[in-house]
Order: C-alpha cells, then sequence, then structure tokens
C-alpha cells in the first residue's frame, strides 16, 4: 500500500539515528575483518610497529575522537537554535534531515568504535609482541576520513546557513514537487482553459473543492487517531476501494490540513466502504513534510519573509530573496494543472481535493502584500513579480494577480507614496528598476 511506503519514506527523512548506528555497525564488521588480517601477519609482530606504539596509537584516536565529536555536535546543535531563530521554528526538520550531518558522524561514531576494538586486540591471546598492523592501518584510514568529513561538514553547515542556499533549497522542492504532484494527477499536460472539456482517461480537474455540505445522507469516515496533519494520502487504493465497491469516495481533506479525532476525513456515496480501509489512506503525522508537501516549503518561504519584514527583523533585502524563489513557485504552479481531481474507477470514483490556483497565490502573497506597505524595496520587487507574471501567464490564471496589484497600488496610495517611486518595477528591489 502506497501510504504505508510513504509512512516509511518519511520516517527516514526524519530519524537522525540510523545512519550513525550503520557507521558503529561498519567498524565491528571491518574489526572482524582486520583480526584475520593481522592473525595472517602474526610473523610480523613488532617488526611494523611495536604493541606500545599500536597501544598509544589507537588510545589516542580512541580518547581524542570523543572529544572532538561532542565538540562538533555541540556546533551542530547551536546551528539547529541559529537555524530556528534566524528562519522559522520549522526550519529544524530540515536541518536535521541533511544526510551530510548524519554520515558524517557516523564516520565519527566508526572511528571510534574500531579504535577501541583494536585496542583491545594489541597483546592479545598470550602474545605481549602482538601488535596489529592492519588494524593500525585502518584506524589511521578512519582517522583521515573523519577529518575529510569534517571540513566537509564545516563547508555545508556554512552554505546550509547561507540564506540564499536555503531559500534556494526550499524554493526547488516546492517546484519539483509541485510538478510531480501535477503529473501524479493530472498527467503532462498543460493547464485547461476553463470552459475546456476534462482529460478523457477517467481523470478531471476542478477549480473548487468537494462541497462540504452535500450529500448528507452519505457515510461520513472520520479520523480515528490523534492530532496531526495530512502528509500523504494513497488516492490508488482508495480507488480499488471504490471500484471494489462501486461507490464514489469524496475526501474531505488534502496535504497540510490539521486534522483531529473524530474529523471526517472522507464522504462514501453508494454501497458502503469500510470505514477503517479509508481512513488508512490517509496519512497523518505530527509534522508536515518538506519532501512531500510542496505548499509547506511555500509555507517556509512565506514565513521567512514576514520574519525579515517584522519590526524586530527589519531585513527587507532577506524578504526581496525570497521573493524571488516565490515567483519561481507560482511559474511552476501556472504550468501545471491544479485544484480537485476526480479519478474514475470502474462503476465508482474518487475525488482528491487540492491547492488551486487561488490558493497558492494566496499562500505566496497574501501576508507578504498586507505587511509590505512600508517597505519601498519589498513593493518594487512585488511590482515586478506581480507584473512579469501578468506577462506570462494564460488569461486564465491573472485574476488574482490582478487583485493582488491593485491592493498594492492602493496601499501606497493611500499611504501617500509617490508612486512613480514606489510602484516601479525592480526585481533587485532598489538599484534594477526599469
Amino acid at each position: 500500500m502506497r501510504v504505508r511506503r510513504q509512512s516509511v519514506r518519511m520516517w527516514w527523512e526524519r530519524t537522525f539515528w540510523p545512519l550513525p548506528l550503520a557507521g558503529m555497525v561498519v567498524a565491528f564488521l571491518l574489526q572482524d575483518l582486520t583480526v584475520t588480517i593481522d592473525e595472517s601477519l602474526a610473523d610480523l609482530e613488532g617488526s611494523i610497529i611495536s604493541p606500545a606504539a599500536a597501544l598509544t596509537l589507537l588510545a589516542a584516536v580512541g580518547g581524542g575522537m570523543v572529544t572532538f565529536t561532542g565538540f562538533v555536535f555541540s556546533v551542530i546543535l547551536l546551528m539547529l537554535q541559529y537555524g530556528s531563530a534566524t528562519y522559522s521554528p520549522r526550519s529544524v526538520s530540515y536541518f536535521l534531515r541533511l544526510r551530510r550531518t548524519q554520515l558524517v558522524l557516523a564516520a565519527f561514531l566508526g572511528t571510534i568504535t574500531f579504535s577501541f576494538l583494536a585496542l583491545v586486540e594489541v597483546g592479545s591471546g598470550g602474545r605481549d609482541a602482538f601488535a596489529p598492523v592492519a588494524s593500525v592501518a585502518v584506524c589511521v584510514s578512519l582517522l583521515l576520513v573523519s577529518l575529510i568529513g569534517f571540513l566537509a561538514l564545516i563547508q555545508g553547515v556554512g552554505s546550509t546557513l547561507k540564506v540564499d542556499g536555503l531559500l534556494s533549497a526550499w524554493g526547488r522542492m516546492a517546484q519539483r514537487q509541485l510538478s510531480r504532484q501535477a503529473m501524479a494527477n493530472h498527467g503532462d499536460a498543460a493547464p485547461p482553459e476553463p470552459d475546456a472539456d476534462g482529460p478523457a482517461d477517467g481523470r478531471a480537474a476542478h477549480g473548487e473543492p468537494p462541497d462540504l455540505d452535500a450529500g448528507r445522507g452519505a457515510l461520513v469516515i472520520r479520523h480515528p487517531g490523534r492530532t496531526g496533519q495530512v502528509v500523504a494520502i494513497d488516492g490508488a487504493h482508495l480507488g480499488r476501494l471504490a471500484r471494489r465497491a462501486g461507490s464514489e469516495v469524496v475526501l474531505l481533506v488534502r496535504l497540510g490540513d490539521g486534522v483531529g479525532p473524530g474529523t471526517a476525513v472522507a464522504r462514501v456515496h453508494g454501497p458502503p466502504v469500510p470505514p477503517r480501509h479509508v481512513a488508512r489512506c490517509v496519512l497523518v503525522a505530527p509534522e508536515r513534510s518538506l519532501v512531500h508537501d510542496p505548499l509547506y516549503a511555500v509555507r517556509l518561504l512565506t514565513d521567512v519573509s514576514l520574519r525579515a519584514l517584522s519590526p524586530a527583523v527589519n531585513d527587507p533585502t532577506t524578504a526581496v530573496r525570497s521573493l524571488h524563489e516565490i515567483e519561481d513557485v507560482l511559474r511552476t504552479a501556472a504550468a501545471r494543472e491544479l485544484g480537485t481531481v476526480r479519478i474514475a474507477a470502474g462503476a465508482g470514483s474518487v475525488t482528491l481535493p487540492g491547492a488551486t490556483w487561488d490558493d497558492v497565490v494566496d499562500l505566496c502573497l497574501l501576508e507578504v502584500v498586507e505587511v509590505s506597505t512600508g517597505q519601498p524595496q519589498v513593493v518594487r520587487r512585488l511590482t515586478a513579480l506581480l507584473r512579469d507574471l501578468l506577462d506570462d501567464v494564460p488569461e486564465h490564471r491573472r485574476a488574482p494577480l490582478r487583485r493582488y496589484l491593485t491592493r498594492l497600488e492602493a496601499a501606497v496610495h493611500d499611504a501617500g507614496h509617490d508612486p512613480d517611486v514606489w510602484l516601479r518595477r525592480d526585481r533587485q528591489g532598489v538599484g534594477g528598476g526599469r
């Protein structure tokens, strides 16, 4: 079942410990191999490295790496605190899922584990002169790998904490997931005009979500679990359930919606479908997923803009940088089919609600437009964003953009600002007017 695979993928995305634990397991396996090699080199004992030197080296590597690991990951915790305070509290999950950090920790723990295991081998088997040559060589190699990993970690942490790199990463996530979601729901097709016929393959996109007041005689499926947010929906399995029963299953929630015990998540028209099976097709977790929920990445981009525009921070340049990514997200969304999808399933069907173009535009611009009217740099960048999109997107996508441009212009006039200065197209905010 796809929702179970999604659950496993999100567990892997959010869990920090598997890779570091794997590093320790690899160290145990590697030590078994080097013990075998050392036994075959027993005739060379004492001629390459003395037991005392091996003992000193292995103890120094193991003890030093313990201290070094504690220092390095104290810095990582400070990074998490900095990211949470500077960008958004929800950015912590992004920093924790960075595989680079987990791999470096795996190298550190593997080096520590191997060095202490090799330490036990010095003088073992009643041979006081026995020095594990292969183990010492591997330990030194692991130390070098750990040092290289440390340098890569420092480089990676610096890149991750830069506002430009972070916003670019979130923007790419949002665009990639919007494209994947549209492909999964609608196929690789350009958005239809409002009066165009729906696709002939049984899928149809609608601009409006399902009517929650319709079908009062239908079976209502309610969420049986804990409070959380919808992070995945198994539309394929819902289709199989609808096909077998010949029913119409209308989902009432979509990705990112908050649900609690007893929240209505679906409505079934026609022959009944086991409520437990339908409810299990909606995966709920305490936190939304950056990897699987495109609008969550957009939410973070908007949060960064709002924080930058707050009186306590007053950093309009960061808000302008965030608007660069928001514009790219809007261009991606404008080129894709959005909204509710109805999937034919034999005699039945499944209706999956989805974000409309208006929803995406509101998420990207509503709050930023409302709080930016005192910042000329941001107003000029918003003007460029809206006018450029109005020039480029299809006619049926332009209404919400015109609405926000009108609102922005009215706010500038009401504040008594010079519209020739404040409403000038400027993709840099200030210094790039045209």
